[in-house]
């Protein structure tokens, strides 16, 4: 049985112009297509006592999530990653239909040969950052979950004031 809408999270967006229909929770199968369908998102952690979100690229690799991070963002925090949680998402094309992914899990450093050496995928490299300045983490997904949100619609004209004016003036 597949989850009900939420109908808390309907109403106006602020300041969109757009109001936002029920975001569907979605099941964990449909989370691990998803996440597999990733190439980047952030990982949250905690860098002495306080929380760090880096930008990362991300592989998923049966059943744990590789992402590949720059090694100056991490810092110190690579001695011992422990908890994480990571996010990922992405909005269609026509901007119709939204989706997002939360993953919880521990991380730890993943080899650094291993990843040229086996048939594992690779987290893309980040843009900018030279290979070699970053480093793989391997997630344990021990908690996934996910929202879609879709059929946004227009309540209001996205004319700007300005324009409206000009045109106004201009007959």
């Amino acid at each position: 049985m597949a989850p009900a809408p939420l109908s808390v999270l309907t109403g106006s967006l602020a300041g969109s112009g757009q109001r936002s229909s029920p975001a569907e929770r979605l099941l964990p199968a449909r989370c691990m297509q998803l996440l597999a369908s990733a190439s980047s998102g952030h990982l949250a952690l905690s860098q002495g006592a306080l929380p760090l979100v880096v930008p990362v690229t991300c592989s998923l690799d049966g059943g744990r999530l590789l992402v590949r991070a720059a090694l100056g963002l991490l810092g110190a925090s690579l001695g011992q990653p422990g908890v994480v949680a990571f996010h990922t998402g992405a909005t269609s094309p026509d901007q119709s239909e939204r989706w997002e992914v939360l993953v919880q899990g521990r991380a730890e450093l993943h080899g650094r040969e291993a990843p040229r050496q086996a048939r594992r995928p690779n987290p893309p490299g980040l843009p900018l950052v030279a290979e070699d300045a970053t480093v793989v983490l391997s997630v344990s997904i021990e908690l996934v979950t996910g929202w879609q949100y879709a059929g946004a619609q227009r309540t209001r004209s996205t004319i700007s004031p300005i324009t409206k004016a000009k045109k106004e003036t201009a007959r």
